[in-house]
């Protein structure tokens, strides 16, 4: 038993070099083709030193990659992220700020105070009330990382949910776009508002305008916890991966506020990963939800999502498996 409680303290150490060799593009250098450890390290632009020799037998001795007659190759496990390569690269800087919010973690057990943690500084708008007078430079690193990983997440609600018969949606908390877009680009009848803080659309506007969507897509600069919102205009609203960065009372706040957007037969939709209540949480999860309690929120079952819609004043509440890890649609009706 103690050396498997020594293994799992000393397995931070493989995350770390995962995470590294994500940034440093060792997988897809090694995807194009075997190499010689020296043309590995030159290619990767490291230095040739027992620290780089030290990293790359940690990759060795996960499986992560091999080493015969001389040459480094991509296994299995390693070839397993290149799909999905960009939105890898982004999950593993959220990680990054994840493991620097740890340093100090006896201490902010004991305090309950998560204001000083590296997530919620890096996550601007959680460390504010003037949420509408944050700077572009203050936004524009994390709504790039959201943006990165989000192509894949597009597609999975696109495919599990019918928009064809709508005419307008507001995606609140859309960041620089990439849902809004996609949406368009599959109903070129459907009008999109990406409804941010003003900081973050002027990013979203740039980048809407550049992939000729201007005319479908456009923005709505707002802090929705506090601002007046349009009434009656949407036939859907959405909020992917916005509610778990909140904690209760905002999150119902928010659901509350919003749902004046719906017209009279509007759904709202939810979608992030959320667990079945029924089920204990997996090691996985849990670790996903600490790290969602060190900037203010909390990972919430399926359950307790709907309870809320209830509770904002939504009926015929059910949801649907996004056929993606944890991610779930919640779907709520006025």
């Amino acid at each position: 038993m103690l050396p498997d409680f020594i293994g799992h303290i000393k397995s931070f150490a493989l995350a770390r070099a995962m995470m590294a060799a994500l940034e440093l593009n060792i997988f897809p250098l090694l995807a194009e083709s075997p190499r010689q450890r020296s043309e590995l390290i030159r290619q990767a632009g490291l230095a040739d030193s027992p620290i780089t020799h030290g990293f790359l037998d940690i990759l060795i001795a996960s499986e992560l990659l091999a080493e015969k007659d001389g040459k480094i190759t991509l296994l299995p496990l390693g070839q397993s992220v290149l799909p999905s390569y960009e939105s890898m690269q982004s999950w593993s800087r959220e990680m990054d700020l994840y493991y620097r919010s740890l340093d100090d973690l006896p201490q902010v057990l004991k305090t309950g105070d998560f204001t000083s943690t590296s997530l919620t500084q890096y996550w601007a708008y959680k460390g504010t009330t003037n949420r509408a007078a944050i700077q572009s430079s203050a936004v524009s690193d994390y709504s790039a990382v959201m943006a990165g990983s989000q192509n894949q997440l597009s597609q999975v609600i696109l495919d599990t949910y019918d928009f064809s018969a709508m005419k307008h949606v507001i995606d609140f908390g859309g960041g620089y776009g990439h849902l809004g877009m996609a949406l368009a680009r599959r109903h070129p009848h459907l009008k999109v508002t990406v409804a941010d803080l003003p900081a973050v659309c002027e990013g979203a506007k740039a980048r809407i305008a550049d992939a000729g969507l201007a005319v479908q897509v456009d923005c709505l600069p707002i802090d929705f916890l506090k601002d007046t919102l349009p009434n009656g205009v949407a036939d859907a609203i959405l909020f992917s991966r916005v509610l778990h960065d909140w904690g209760g009372d905002e999150a119902a706040v928010l659901l509350e506020r919003t749902r004046v957007c719906l017209n009279g037969s509007g759904v709202a939709l939810i979608i992030e990963p959320m667990p079945d209540g029924g089920t204990a949480p997996d090691p996985s999860s849990a670790i996903t939800n600490l790290m969602l309690t060190l900037m203010g929120g909390k990972r919430r079952s399926v359950q307790e999502m709907m309870r809320f819609l209830e509770k904002a004043g939504y009926r015929d509440i059910t949801w649907r498996d996004c056929g993606l890890s944890l991610y779930k649609m919640v779907v709520a009706h006025v």
